[in-house]
């Protein structure tokens, strides 16, 4: 049975072509920690999940409660950061913590394993979450402030405390000055470091405790890793982010701290339940070598590919390609499985490449959309004739719309895996995950126009009216002021929706994918590779914010502290809107073509067979 589950996960492979080994504890390659081979029972495969998952739930809850409100966090007093500052530190953080999941996967896959390396990403996590906290505290602590971040703040100056609604204005920057950053940055990347490994390492490792009781157990588990990794998330963002918006920061970044130990220490308890895989050997210096040796025997796949009409045997078949010259049956000395392996790379980077702009958007529920909530009206009592600013009104954290996008996914994942899916199988409808990812794009496109439509309503008011809410959030003896329009900030719903929607189809169908498809021998480095085009989409969300703030084009004015009323939010959102519409296109052009082309192999390797089978039959006759 075991066997027949593990055929059944093949066939689901359409990019891999490649022998399997010949024993079953060779094709598996999974011991534990210990280095025994265990079966996969049923009690230790479903302890070994559980904490894993709790694990995820509980690390998702630290980053997010540590990422969600960043923005806020250097836009105020004591830190005083501009909005466009703070707005592209969150984004070089989150890209910095995808970029680094390729090298935590490579790390596991050809070093430390990847129980081990899950255990120095936490403690690398730990470090930096630390320093964070320290931030944190200075924030509260004048005197430890100024002897960790010194004394000088040359940012925009905040109003006076006030508890009337004769709150001011906040007055314009001196010079785009990052109070502290040089702790901000050093805590950000190191947790980056951190966070980036394990979000290359856990989700392959729990896949490979599942892997061999065949696809549809495969699919129940990342289903329900999605659901711990938004449970999460949610938590941080309505428990996490309300303590820091209303209490302070310190102990809002406190909790998320104690939270990654909780993280820590569950997946270690777990430790004697898990199966794991030795580390397989240098994954990027085989692949170096395959393609060396093709490059050697390009003179020999020129002179083949012009004989291939002189023989009815060459004009039957395809001829080799670049790589398939380093296999044995070519003259090269690799065997055929190791170069399919590195054939399936190409077309898998290419389908990571083609989720760029999806991730571009994807990344603006942090940033953007939280800076537009911050200039939509947060505080229940707030209007602009009066504007009470009393320590102990509740105010609503923007970040809690995140939620919607948590809500969506929580709610609509079930919904498409146990309906959707089955009934479009029923009707003969193949809705493969590629197609899946392209149904994504158009949703967080709509999330766009979504978001670009409300900023367009808001700047309208704020012109029309010639005035606006001043909203402050207190933090020590000073006010960080906001200048809002009157219009509530649960107007961002349609767009936060629109991109959880968009997740449950894309970033779902891009985490399965990503397992699904890749070899075994780099299963973590094409986790890391999946993580790292998120990254590097991140820094050209980064790369085209800095664009678009330039004197020439000036959609984010420097001198608006934390203000963006000036600018042009809208034009920001409508450009990602069409940056993601061109990369739709391309995307579903180039996966219906890979599509058609897939199903004309199979097709033709259907009549080749049977032909063979015909030949055969006659000969025998």
């Amino acid at each position: 049975m075991k066997r027949m589950a593990e055929d059944s996960l093949e066939e689901k492979r359409p990019l891999i072509n490649r022998r399997r080994a010949s024993s079953s504890s060779e094709a598996r390659g999974l011991s534990s920690p210990q280095g025994h081979t265990y079966g996969l029972s049923k009690w230790r495969r479903r302890g070994a999940c559980a904490s894993i998952l709790l694990a995820v739930m509980f690390e998702r809850l630290t980053f997010y409660g540590f990422s969600a409100n960043l923005v806020m966090f250097l836009n105020e007093s004591p830190f005083l950061w501009i909005s466009y500052d703070a707005a592209n530190a969150a984004l070089i953080f989150t890209g910095l913590t995808y970029v680094s999941s390729v090298f935590g996967g490579l790390l596991a896959d050809t070093l430390l394993g990847r129980f081990k390396t899950i255990v120095v990403s936490f403690i690398l996590y730990g470090l930096g979450s630390v320093l964070l906290v320290l931030i944190g505290y200075s924030s509260t602590s004048k005197s430890f402030r100024h002897s960790f971040c010194g004394n000088d703040t040359s940012g925009w100056v905040p109003a006076p405390a006030s508890n009337n609604s004769s709150v001011g204005p906040t007055e314009p920057p001196k010079s785009s000055f990052m109070y502290c950053g040089w702790a901000v940055y050093v805590s950000l990347v190191v947790i980056a470091l951190g966070s980036g490994s394990l979000r290359s390492n856990l989700s392959p490792f729990g896949g490979d405790q599942v892997r061999y009781e065949g696809p549809k157990i495969i699919r129940t588990f990342f289903n329900w890793f999605y659901w711990a990794i938004n449970v999460g998330s949610l938590i941080a963002l309505l428990g996490v982010t309300a303590l820091q918006q209303n209490v302070d920061f310190f102990k809002g970044l406190l909790v998320p701290a104690a939270s990654l130990c909780v993280a820590a220490g569950v997946f270690v308890i777990g430790r004697t339940w898990y199966l794991s895989k030795k580390p397989m050997g240098s994954v990027l210096t085989n692949t170096s070598k395959i393609i060396i040796e093709a490059f050697k025997q390009r003179k020999a796949r020129k002179m083949m590919v012009q004989r291939q009409d002189s023989t009815e045997l060459f004009h039957s078949q395809r001829p080799p390609s670049f790589l398939d010259m380093a296999k044995v049956r070519y003259g090269g000395s690799f065997h055929e499985s190791m170069v399919d392996d590195v054939k399936s790379l190409k077309k898998i980077i290419l389908v990571f490449l083609g989720l760029t702009p999806y991730w571009v958007v994807y990344f603006q529920m942090q940033t953007t959309f939280l800076l537009q909530g911050l200039h939509l009206r947060f505080k229940i009592n707030c209007t602009v004739e009066s504007c009470n600013d009393t320590t102990d009104d509740f105010q609503i954290p923007p970040a809690w719309l995140s939620a919607f996008d948590v809500v969506a996914v929580l709610l609509f994942l079930p919904l498409f895996d146990g309906v959707l899916y089955p009934k479009l199988d029923r009707h003969g409808i193949n809705f493969t995950l590629l197609r899946r990812m392209i149904a994504g794009m158009v949703f967080s496109m709509l999330a766009m126009i979504a978001a670009g439509v409300l900023e367009d309503y808001r700047l309208a008011w704020i012109r029309s009216h010639n005035e606006t809410i001043n909203q402050s959030i207190r933090s020590g003896d000073t006010w960080t002021v906001y200048h809002a329009a009157d219009i509530w900030v649960f107007w961002q719903i349609p767009q936060y929706s629109l991109i959880g929607i968009s997740e449950v189809f894309a970033s779902v169908a891009g985490l399965e994918f990503a397992y699904s498809m890749a070899p075994r021998s780099m299963q973590g480095l094409i986790m890391g590779i999946f993580y790292f085009s998120s990254g590097i989409a991140a820094l050209v969300g980064s790369a085209i914010l800095k664009v678009t703030s330039l004197p020439a084009i000036n959609w984010f004015e420097k001198k608006d502290a934390g203000n963006i009323n000036n600018g042009h939010l809208d034009r920001y959102f409508y450009l990602l809107a069409a940056f993601q519409l061109v990369g739709l296109i391309i995307f579903a052009a180039v996966a219906l073509y890979h599509e058609r082309q897939e199903a004309k192999q199979r097709a033709g390797s259907t009549a080749i067979n049977k032909n063979h089978h015909e030949d055969r039959a006659v000969s025998q006759t």
